[in-house]
């Protein structure tokens, strides 16, 4: 997965990391992880980060997190249409499925449709921020 390592070393869960159906919001855990990456291009501002999460520094955190909302958004945007790319991939190869040897075939699209209008409704959040 895309990021375990930086979701690791923050202590979060892939429970953690939420991109909300209806609203198309995004959980702060998931901006932190994003922040936490871009900041690897300087380690002691990563450094800087992730003492202020360990430590509860919101804060500091926060400070963050304006300095570079532009990073993390741009961060964001890429890993966002980079799924949908993926999702559309794979519509593309389940058509190509005989239905009668895949039954389940339809579930799977239909998760698939489920999965790519969560990210749409993201994908427009950010567009719009």
């Amino acid at each position: 997965m895309h990021l375990q390592n930086e979701m690791q070393q923050l202590g979060f869960q892939f429970s953690d990391l939420l991109f909300y159906k209806d609203t198309g919001d995004i959980s702060p855990q998931v901006y932190d992880i994003f922040l936490y990456s871009v900041l690897s291009a300087d380690p002691n501002l990563q450094q800087q980060f992730y003492q202020a999460h360990m430590n509860g520094d919101e804060g500091t955190k926060q400070q963050f997190h304006q300095q570079y909302f532009e990073y993390t958004k741009e961060a964001l945007q890429n890993h966002v249409n980079g799924m949908l790319k993926e999702l559309d991939q794979l519509q593309d190869d389940v058509r190509t499925k005989d239905p009668n040897r895949y039954p389940r075939l339809p579930v799977i699209m239909k998760h698939n449709e489920f999965v790519k209008e969560s990210f749409l409704r993201v994908k427009a959040n950010l567009d719009a921020m």
